[in-house]
């Protein structure tokens, strides 16, 4: 198979593992998004947009099936990767930066999680204007878990 077919493989192989996580087979879908990532860093590399977006997967599937810790480990590394590749202000940035605060807040970690959301505030306040509904919420959020710690 070419390295074109072995791609378009792994993409119909993404999908059918959003399917399962949709369908609730979370521990399913978390081992299928593992293999995915392994796979397309093996063909399209580790800085590959579709690599990111799969370890982003694996991240949200792992946070819906209540295992925060593990969604952690998987998030902390991609943000990181993600902001280098993509920049600090793409849209999957903003997400990620989101679904680790909101893990962390999960897991306990209110002042982490407040942390987070700081500097989501801040890469929001670069790309939306200063009065739009998401700057508000997270200001809001972040007021909530201030007063929390």
């Amino acid at each position: 198979m070419s390295s074109v077919g072995e791609l378009e493989e792994l993409t119909a192989r993404n999908a059918q593992a959003q399917a399962r996580a949709h369908a609730g087979d979370f521990r399913g879908a978390a081992g299928e998004f593992r293999a995915l990532a392994r796979d397309f860093t093996r063909l399209a590399g580790a800085d590959d947009p579709r690599t990111l977006g799969v370890r982003l997967n694996l991240a949200r599937v792992l946070g819906t099936a209540k295992q925060a810790g593990k969604a952690i480990e998987v998030c902390v590394p991609l943000l990181r990767d993600q902001a280098r590749v993509l920049g600090p202000d793409h849209d999957d940035v903003l997400e990620t930066t989101q679904l680790l605060a909101n893990l962390r807040y999960q897991a306990g970690d209110a002042e982490g999680a407040a942390e987070d959301l700081e500097r989501l505030l801040a890469a929001l306040s670069r790309v939306l204007m200063p009065t739009h509904d998401r700057i508000a919420k997270v200001k809001r959020d972040i007021a909530f878990l201030k007063r929390t710690t």
